[in-house]
């Protein structure tokens, strides 16, 4: 069987922040809707609309999740994520081992 190749840092940094922004734009669309539905209908708001602003706050929570879990120096393990948050851009270098990350993926 054939062995499957780990996930370099970038590309699973672009998987998260796609996750993590497809996440918000579900969970603001349903609040929006629920607020909209809820001023005109006379508090008569969709169990869908719930169940939707829901999931997108799930999907958001996961690309956190998998981010902090996974993000990490192919050569010694240390976490990429500064200070536990999701970073906008990955460091040229690790931080704890010094190593490039530009030629990882």
């Amino acid at each position: 069987m054939k062995e499957k190749k780990p996930v370099g840092p970038h590309k699973l940094l672009k998987i998260c922040r796609r996750l993590f922004f497809s996440g918000a734009l579900t969970m603001l669309t349903a609040a929006y809707l629920i607020g909209h539905f809820y001023t005109w209908r006379g508090n008569d708001v969709s169990v869908f609309l719930w169940i939707a602003a829901g999931v997108g706050i799930l999907i958001m929570a996961g690309s956190l999740l998998t981010a902090f879990s996974k993000l990490r120096c192919p050569y010694c393990g240390a976490s990429l994520m500064a200070g536990g948050r999701m970073p906008s851009s990955l460091p040229h270098f690790c931080p704890d081992c010094g190593k490039t990350l530009d030629d990882c993926d």
